[in-house]
């Protein structure tokens, strides 16, 4: 996203604070800023030394980058924010908004684990482009991928791998997700096994290669 983000706290709210340039049209401005959209940040704008700023309530939230900093990636867990991700863009069309205005970056996910709710952020300037922007995103959480839970690391390798084709729908998010929540069952033997021998491979920017197994 290349903007810089603070974060300020008064007696009740603690909030990011993202920049604004005055780039966004107006009636994105004006759909982010007067609406609570469901499965979004609540945003307001505020000026500071006489420039504008958007101010978002984090309050009783984590942001994505620091909840994993304290423990592993579940496919769990996994599950729950790509399928959050997959449902918002119906959530945008309702207000004429686009995909573009979202900010899927580890630091602008937030988690409220007394409700297992993600929120995500709408930035009013942002021009992002979402394949790219879930590239990185996966990239990223394939570096935190529990190491003893091999369908985790199996489902961002997954995921990573739908993101290379040239015409990706978060359709397919879903659809593989679906498909892996079926095959997936807690009472596969030698579960910590295979776990080690997938994340025994070797690293390449973060994407996981399994270690070939000899005949």
């Amino acid at each position: 996203m290349n903007r810089e983000i603070r974060y300020e706290r008064d007696l009740m709210h603690v909030y990011m604070v993202l920049p604004a340039d005055g780039e966004a049209s107006d009636y994105r401005h004006a759909m982010i800023l007067e609406n609570r959209i469901p499965g979004f940040l609540p945003v307001r704008m505020r000026q500071r030394n006489g420039k504008e700023e958007y101010y978002y309530d984090i309050s009783s939230q984590v942001s994505l980058e620091e909840y994993l900093e304290h423990r592993p990636l579940s496919a769990d867990f996994l599950r729950q924010l790509v399928f959050t991700i997959c449902r918002l863009p119906e959530a945008l069309r309702d207000y004429l908004l686009t995909e573009e205005s979202l900010v899927l970056e580890p630091e602008t996910i937030f988690y409220r684990e007394d409700r297992g709710q993600f929120l995500l952020c709408l930035y009013p300037e942002g021009k992002q482009e979402v394949k790219a922007s879930l590239r990185t995103l996966i990239k990223y959480l394939m570096g935190k991928a529990d190491p003893e839970e091999a369908s985790c690391g199996v489902l961002c390798y997954e995921l990573y791998g739908l993101l290379q084709k040239e015409n990706f729908c978060l359709s397919e998010f879903q659809a593989a997700l679906e498909q892996n929540t079926v095959r997936d069952s807690p009472k596969e033997p030698e579960k910590k096994k295979r776990a080690k021998q997938f994340f025994a491979g070797r690293r390449n920017g973060g994407i996981m290669k399994p270690v070939r197994r000899e005949a």
